[in-house]
């Protein structure tokens, strides 16, 4: 984690790109967008200069660059060592559990998957939420993705994060070998 650490900050700070929410505020500040208007308020027609991404709204856009990633980067480096530690790519297995009961159902959650009937910072009073990975890929690929959701990354930022992550956690496996 420390070396996909030192790659992806190396990478910010080289290419020194700038976040969603200043980009879009700049790009559309004369446009009506469509966009998320805040807690309960769904999706409305607003000034792009006042675009903000899906999150709570004391949450702070990182104060570095935006590319590379780190959660992407971070996941795949992780997941990459952990495949080859385990000799499986195998995340939800149904069976393993680990040490929380998050979901407040009496057992320990499942490694793997999660359930949940709350949102952070908006009402929700629909069936429950289950986020389910089979493989450590699919749960790492939601880690980086995760970031374009909530307005923190861009695409590219993204999937670069994973190629570094990637690159480093196979230098990682070699020198273990």
């Amino acid at each position: 984690m420390f070396d996909v650490g030192i790659a992806v900050w190396d990478a910010k700070y080289t290419h020194n790109f700038v976040r969603p929410q200043s980009a879009i505020r700049e790009l559309f500040r004369n446009d009506q967008i469509t966009a998320w208007a805040g807690p309960n308020q769904g999706s409305k027609l607003i000034p792009g200069s006042e675009w903000r991404p899906y999150q709570d709204v004391t949450f702070v856009t990182p104060a570095f660059p935006e590319y590379t990633s780190g959660h992407s980067g971070f996941a795949y480096a992780a997941a990459t060592v952990l495949e080859e530690f385990f000799g499986s790519e195998q995340f939800l297995d149904g069976v393993s559990r680990g040490m929380h009961d998050l979901d407040g159902d009496g057992e320990r959650d499942l490694i793997g998957q999660h359930t949940t009937s709350q949102m952070e910072f908006e009402d929700y009073n629909g069936k429950p939420i289950t986020l389910q990975w089979e493989t450590l890929w699919d749960a790492a690929a939601d880690a980086g993705r995760s970031r374009l959701y909530g307005g923190i990354h861009i695409q590219d930022g993204d999937l670069r994060g994973r190629e570094i992550g990637s690159a480093v956690g196979q230098v990682v496996v070699q020198d273990l070998l």
